[in-house]
């Protein structure tokens, strides 16, 4: 298409109507970008001499307008100067990137790859940009006082304010525990709102965490607000003097929905927990309350694949205990074949002769029968009544109606000299009736 001339001796304001869809508009530098579907012969240009001084009237222009960086203004309508000749127009509705960012051959190949969004699909993009923000602003809300350990360096003075709070909150401890056991609904409400927030603080102090606990026996629904704070944080309240408390009673309080994130956290750590002084009650409270979730077995099958060390530790032994009195079945049987393989050093064993007492009362029947197989002969129960972690066994083992207690005692009482010698075989011949206390 060649240059044309204008007919028109006066200045001229072109105008045509393009769809709001094909064009993007910036402030700066103009130039009219027509619809892609506009043909180059219907279009007419306008030279800029022809529109030297009349960029005054441009805001009455109807022509949609683009921001180009570094091109003079020209008003045109279909396609710019270089397109003048033969070949189709170009459409110019992309947006192009910063230069700081991108060379113009990566803005091109950027350009191709993204495809412009249609108007339907910008707006759901913002809706969910806003969605997201509201749910950020909502975490946010929910916990108006940031933890202690959370809070930047940087951040000092909100450092000090939220440590200032918390120290207020110890100092009034027996207040807001005074408070939350009088019933009174404002009293209650009020103590629990400052608690809110320094949860997981409050855990770990010796009075905080008795605080804590009372706090947790309110309804279910604060109970498990409350709890929240504690999440992320379980294995390491497991092994504290005074936070291991307060899992305890998110497990024996709160309903299983609410406190199942305590059995998630300790997955993986199941073996080095059950050996340590204060994270082994946890387990055994999850057995007491929770044994017959499917994250708790899967917990325990987790847990068992080490039952013969932690029969034989000194607080593995306490959850392989809670094991026979409320797991599952099958966990059960993993104990009593674990036992069964050393049957009578387990009896004489400090720790595990405890176990081997509560399988033959919890194991199944059949296992029981194998137990009592190995341990209900006569000189076995003399031999335990020797030992001194084995006479606890043997004393059970004489209470039980499917052992001949009367022969067993007899060869007892005729080893009394010997059971005399050691203060565990006095104790023994006292408890059974064969020897008076005047007389050990």
């Amino acid at each position: 298409m060649g240059e044309m001339q204008t007919p028109f001796p006066q200045q001229v304001i072109v105008g045509i109507l393009v769809p709001a869809d094909q064009v993007n508009c910036f402030p700066g530098s103009y130039q009219a970008v027509p619809a892609p579907f506009y043909k180059p012969e219907q279009c007419v240009f306008v030279q800029q001499p022809q529109i030297q001084g009349q960029m005054q009237g441009m805001q009455q222009l109807q022509v949609p307008l683009v921001f180009q960086p570094q091109v003079s203004p020209v008003l045109q309508v279909c396609c710019d100067n270089s397109s003048q000749g033969s070949g189709p127009a170009t459409p110019r509705n992309k947006v192009p990137a910063t230069p700081e960012t991108h060379s113009d051959a990566e803005r091109e190949a950027g350009d191709e790859e993204r495809p412009k969004l249609s108007t339907s699909a910008a707006r759901r993009m913002r809706r969910k940009r806003a969605a997201e923000r509201a749910a950020l602003a909502a975490v946010e809300c929910s916990h108006p006082l940031p933890m202690l350990e959370r809070v930047p360096v940087s951040a000092g003075r909100l450092q000090k304010a939220t440590k200032a709070t918390y120290d207020s909150i110890l100092d009034r401890c027996d207040s807001l525990r005074s408070k939350l056991a009088s019933g009174i609904a404002d009293e209650v409400q009020e103590a629990l709102a400052t608690i809110q927030g320094h949860v997981w603080q409050l855990a770990q102090h010796a009075t905080g965490c008795r605080l804590v606990q009372l706090a947790l026996e309110a309804d279910q629904y604060t109970a498990a607000l409350l709890s929240r704070e504690l999440h992320g944080h379980v294995q390491e309240a497991a092994i504290s003097p005074h936070a291991n408390y307060v899992i305890q009673k998110v497990v024996s309080t709160l309903t299983f929905a609410n406190c199942s994130f305590v059995a998630r956290e300790l997955f993986g750590s199941c073996g080095r927990l059950a050996r340590h002084r204060y994270a082994c009650r946890i387990f055994c409270r999850l057995l007491e309350f929770c044994s017959s979730r499917d994250l708790t077995l899967q917990l325990m099958d987790e847990l068992l694949l080490d039952t013969e060390d932690l029969c034989r530790h000194n607080f593995g032994h306490h959850v392989v205990q809670s094991v026979l009195e409320h797991g599952h079945e099958r966990h059960r049987k993993i104990v009593a074949k674990v036992l069964g393989r050393d049957l009578l050093g387990f009896a004489k064993h400090r720790n595990a002769s405890y176990l081997v007492e509560k399988a033959m009362w919890y194991c199944a029947p059949e296992d029981q029968a194998l137990l009592l197989q190995q341990l209900g002969r006569t000189d076995v129960i003399v031999d335990l009544a020797r030992s001194q972690f084995g006479c606890y066994v043997a004393k059970s083992l004489l209470h039980d109606d499917r052992v001949d207690a009367r022969e067993a005692l007899s060869r007892i009482q005729a080893s009394s000299i010997d059971l005399q010698r050691t203060r565990h075989g006095q104790r023994l011949l006292v408890e059974m009736g064969l020897a008076d206390d005047a007389t050990c």
